[in-house]
């Protein structure tokens, strides 16, 4: 008995001598934590989360072992001391209805070298109970969507996390206390596509965080029937109302400075109608929208006289539905216009008329002193008041050959035959004589910059007559 005894002093001493030989010291007292936030609190509302120690511990290595985190990620944290309370609160702010957590655990030391094990973890909504952030509803009628919350809504968090696709402008109505927004299109909703909105981590007014995402569809007008082309017609335009004659093509029909009318089937997109037109050869000119329907060419030049035109009508034009014709259209058209034509040179009184082509004409002039010549001019139509000076100033008489001979001067000018009919008298002229022979050329211009009736038709090209003066 006496032998064991020793042994278990002998024990004693030595676990004694291993203890005090030692810098860490254990100990078998009792650390208490406890934390201002309960183990079961759902949602708590303090400025800081206060966590007490039975034992004041090392407060470094307590902020290297403490996790703090909103939402499950890590955050950064003010850690303010008083003696053995620790206060924890976000380096930025409390974000009202979100979720936070604190974790404590594991060996501990204590201000005094003591170590404990330490076990604590809260996880809380912050904010007060009953203050969800929430979409109750949301309905899309007649074109205008509808949006009903728990509370009222942040107006700048509304427009920061509510979102639209594919993007198209609209007007937001904030109605009551805030809590039902109104969303209708500035213009209107495209037809035939469908809409995704969404809702993320939107805040309301007083600042609770909405947790769940929200998102949904809607469409406005379905469409499905393609537009077509209807006709092409003249069109006589006037700002004050234009008329548009739908029982004539445009081919021998359309007149030489007259609009063309465009109809289709359905409210048209214009931009889309204006650069889906095209002419070949091509016209400078404009398009008017007259109605939704119903669009107007209105050229800027005249047409070319007996030229065929080609007007290409592209599938690319769309609706304002957004869809597009079946197929394309070509149509093809002449004016109604001819060319102003010469039917008659005479010269003097004389009745047979001269040649107007390449035959050189040998004519014996009238025996006056100075020499003088009446040229006689049928137009096949008449020549309007207003156009008649610049006729006659398109009309010459000069001397083609020999260089010496004197270049003759018109002394008058008078029309008849209502304008059809125009007489000139030129005089100074050089009679040929021996082997020297005097050639003249009179010259009737033509194209757009010649003679012209009051449809301004013109001559195709110029009407020439070369004469020998005998």
């Amino acid at each position: 008995m006496l032998k064991t005894n020793n042994k278990i002093i002998i024990f004693t001493a030595l676990f004694s001598m291993f203890l005090f030989s030692c810098n860490v010291f254990i100990t078998f007292e009792y650390l208490e934590i406890t934390c201002s936030a309960g183990v079961n609190q759902n949602y708590y509302y303090n400025e800081t989360v206060d966590i007490h120690f039975s034992h004041l511990p090392d407060k470094n290595d307590v902020e290297r072992k403490i996790r703090f985190l909103e939402d499950g990620s890590t955050i950064l944290a003010d850690y303010i001391w008083q003696d053995s309370v620790l206060s924890i609160r976000p380096r930025i702010q409390w974000q009202k209805g979100q979720f936070y957590s604190i974790d404590l655990q594991g060996a501990l030391k204590m201000d005094d070298g003591r170590t404990y094990t330490a076990s604590l973890y809260r996880n809380f909504i912050y904010g007060e109970q009953g203050n969800s952030f929430e979409l109750l509803l949301y309905e899309f009628n007649e074109n205008i969507f509808t949006l009903q919350f728990s509370k009222p809504v942040s107006i700048i968090s509304f427009e920061e996390r509510f979102s639209i696709m594919p993007f198209s402008e609209y007007n937001t109505d904030f109605q009551g206390d805030g809590s039902t927004v109104i969303i209708s299109p500035r213009n209107s909703w495209a037809v035939n596509t469908a809409y995704l909105w969404t809702i993320r981590n939107m805040v309301s007014k007083d600042g609770y965080l909405m947790k769940k995402n929200y998102s949904g569809m809607f469409s406005g007008i379905t469409d499905t029937e393609q537009p077509e082309f209807e006709f092409v017609c003249p069109v006589d335009y006037s700002a004050s109302g234009s008329l548009w004659h739908t029982v004539f093509p445009l081919d021998n029909q359309l007149l030489i400075e007259q609009a063309i009318g465009f109809s289709f089937s359905k409210p048209m997109d214009e931009a889309s109608v204006i650069s889906g037109i095209n002419f070949f050869p091509s016209i400078s000119g404009y398009f008017i929208k007259e109605t939704e329907t119903r669009f107007i060419f209105i050229p800027n030049d005249h047409y070319q006289l007996q030229r065929e035109y080609r007007i290409t009508i592209s599938d690319s034009i769309r609706d304002t539905s957004g869809l597009p014709l079946f197929e394309p259209k070509h149509i093809f058209f002449t004016i109604a216009n001819q060319f102003l034509q010469v039917t008659e040179i005479t010269f003097d009184d004389n009745t047979n008329p001269v040649p107007a082509d390449e035959t050189i004409y040998e004519y014996t002039m009238l025996p006056v002193i100075p020499v003088q010549l009446k040229t006689v001019i049928n137009f096949s139509t008449s020549i309007p008041q207003n156009m008649r000076n610049d006729a006659v100033n398109a009309i010459s008489l000069n001397v083609l050959f020999p260089a010496s001979a004197n270049n003759p001067t018109a002394i008058s000018a008078y029309w008849s035959d209502g304008g059809s009919r125009l007489s000139i008298e030129w005089s100074g002229f050089s009679i040929s004589s021996g082997e020297i022979k005097n050639y003249y050329i009179l010259t009737i211009s033509g194209g757009q910059s010649g003679v012209k009736n009051t449809a301004n038709e013109y001559l195709k090209e110029d009407v020439c007559v070369i004469f020998i003066a005998l």
